[in-house]
């Protein structure tokens, strides 16, 4: 994620990039105050430059300052007017910042090819009156050098014999490019003084040099006439600012960027040591089983406790018949035969005819012998028995109300009379024609829909109750439909149905710690006091997972994998490395068996070795 770090207007370039090597962030946004210091330090933007690219890091300025973001841009650090998410409110700033910009500073104006030679002359004087008591005949010759590698070389500039009454002229032996006036008004002082480096030439070359300066001189001290005059004088009083403001700064700049090299020097020296400490891996591979009947880790039996969870959970749901088949059915029913003729028993075969008050014949379903009547005081109490029924014909006639029944084969005898049926409940299921009926294809899609429903608020009922911390594997989980039942048969006539199906859920847990209590001896045996368990490293893989239900037992394979790591004392370590370079400290790890590899930083660039201040020296541990 970007740092974001709000910088002081007064806030020096040690500073800032102290800010840089201490944030951990990869990509950092500096908030610069428009006349920020830093702005007007090119030499410290230059230096942050080269520590963003040492680091590898990303630096962006945010600044409103469009001086600040020219010389930033210059040295190739990235800009932004605000921070980024706001595109268009940075476009709708930089708009209203141009409706109202002020004219620039009179320094970034380019001059007069004219008024730029004289600003030379100037230069050479002021230099030339400094060297007075030294060597005159330094100045008889100028040799002009360029501020950076992206200038060519500048030729020789030869100064010939001047007429007072004509125009300077300066003459370049061979056509080669010339700084622009801007770059040279943005030159520090001691790039000034490595631009202008005066030549050793014979000391009468310099005396004539001299006088024809002096003559110069006089020339310009004559005031001008006429509309002239006031134009001169505002001319001359310009430039004369212009270089005084311009040497002003430029110490001041020297004077800044001196006290920064002090401080960098000599309060700012950081060493950052990262350590990868030297690891042991151990791995077993053991074959173990959860029994919900184990109350404890037994390692001779390689078995740790198990539960099992399982939860029951039932659903109905009406569903239309969709099926269709000719019916030619008959109507059915249950009657009671009565025997008030004699104590004997009376057998009645298959088929025996049973017919309705109106009319309606019905036959038995198979053969069957009603009990003999009870003589009690010589009266006949009459015994019975239940029968089925069926209709001698198919059709919705025969589904008759409750009613009395005769045996037409006793007609004409007295057991006509005496032998009688009754039926309790109406006749049904007589039909002829086509009809809707339940399908098997409508049971299986009625059931599968159900389950659908139900499965999801099991699972979700089921994991509820699992208690926390236990593990649970794939596999160990069992979801299934117990029963089913439904309140019309397939095939029967119906146009509805009402399907109800039971589920349950099963699932096998075990405590993953209790795996951890059977690998700890082996661990323990090479722990030592030299090594702790890194217990955030430790991987446990599961196979050929076999759960039994029924009784509650769950048998798997798990590979359990454990990494040891050596101590290391950082302290004593600072203490050792403490004053060293890169090459003893090598020497110094190279000797500690706990140290696997380290990798050191030193900051800023130019620290060769470690500083004695132990505050100074910051040791991390890595795993990798």
């Amino acid at each position: 994620m970007p740092k974001i770090i709000n910088l002081k207007p007064d806030e020096e370039i040690t500073s800032v990039v102290e800010h840089l090597w201490e944030t951990g962030a990869s990509e950092v946004y500096f908030t610069v105050p428009k006349d920020a210091v830093l702005l007007r330090n090119i030499i410290g933007l230059k230096l942050l430059k080269r520590e963003t690219d040492r680091l590898g890091k990303t630096v962006v300025l945010i600044t409103k300052d469009e001086v600040g973001r020219e010389m930033a841009k210059r040295v190739g650090l990235p800009v932004r007017v605000a921070l980024p998410g706001g595109i268009e409110e940075e476009k709708s700033l930089e708009r209203k910042m141009k409706a109202s910009r002020q004219p620039e500073p009179e320094v970034l104006h380019e001059l007069p090819p004219r008024e730029f030679e004289s600003l030379i002359e100037q230069e050479v004087k002021l230099k030339r009156e400094s060297n007075l008591h030294g060597r005159a005949s330094d100045m008889s010759d100028i040799r002009i050098k360029p501020l950076s590698s992206k200038h060519k070389e500048v030729k020789k500039i030869e100064v010939k014999e001047i007429d007072k009454e004509a125009p300077i002229e300066i003459k370049i032996k061979e056509e080669t490019e010339i700084f622009s006036p801007k770059e040279f008004l943005a030159a520090s002082s001691d790039e000034l003084d490595a631009y202008l480096v005066p030549t050793r030439e014979s000391e009468e070359e310099s005396i004539s040099v001299e006088k024809e300066r002096e003559a110069d001189k006089e020339e310009e001290q004559r005031p001008p006439r006429g509309f002239m005059a006031k134009k001169f004088t505002k001319t001359k009083r310009e430039k004369s600012s212009i270089l005084f403001s311009f040497k002003f700064s430029s110490f001041f700049v020297a004077l800044a960027l001196l006290i920064a090299a002090a401080v960098l020097y000599f309060i700012l020296p950081k060493a950052e040591i990262v350590i990868v400490p030297k690891t042991q891996e151990i791995v077993q591979d053991l074959t173990l089983s959860a029994d919900k009947s184990a109350t404890k880790v037994d390692a001779t039996q390689a078995k740790i406790p198990g539960q099992l969870i399982k939860l029951d959970k039932k659903a109905s749901k009406d569903f239309a018949a969709t099926g269709q088949r000719q019916l030619n059915d008959k109507a059915k029913g249950t009657i009671t035969i009565f025997n008030e003729f004699s104590s004997s028993p009376q057998s009645l075969v298959q088929n025996t005819r049973f017919v309705s008050d109106n009319g309606k014949t019905f036959r038995l379903t198979k053969s069957m012998t009603v009990p003999g009547a009870n003589i009690v005081e010589g009266k006949i109490i009459a015994s019975s028995i239940d029968a089925d029924v069926v209709a001698d014909q198919a059709g919705e006639e025969y589904n008759i109300a409750p009613t009395n029944f005769k045996i037409p084969g006793f007609q004409g005898s007295p057991k006509y009379d005496a032998f009688y049926g009754q039926s309790k409940s109406a006749m049904s299921g007589g039909a002829v024609g086509l009809a809707k009926v339940v399908s098997q294809d409508d049971f299986d899609k009625a059931k599968i829909s159900l389950w659908q429903d139900l499965r999801p608020s099991i699972d979700q009922e089921l994991k509820a109750q699992v208690p926390s911390g236990l593990k649970t594997l794939d596999g160990a989980m069992k979801e299934e439909i117990s029963s089913t039942e439904s309140n019309a048969a397939v095939g029967s006539r119906a146009n509805n149905f009402t399907l109800t199906i039971k589920g349950s859920g099963t699932v096998l847990l075990f405590d993953e710690n209790d795996i951890y209590d059977l690998t700890a001896k082996k661990v323990d045996e090479n722990l030592g006091n030299d090594k702790v368990l890194d217990e955030k490293s430790r991987q446990i893989e599961y196979t050929n997972i076999a759960p039994d239900f029924n009784k509650g037992l769950l048998v798997f394979k798990v590979k359990v994998t454990e990494k040891l790591v050596w101590k290391v004392d950082v302290n004593g370590l600072k203490n050792l490395i403490a004053g060293k370079n890169e090459a003893q400290i090598k020497q110094t790890f190279n000797g500690r068996q706990e140290i696997d590899k380290a990798r050191i930083l030193f900051w800023p660039f130019w620290v060769k070795s470690v500083p004695k201040d132990l505050d100074k020296i910051r040791i991390n541990l890595s795993s990798s």
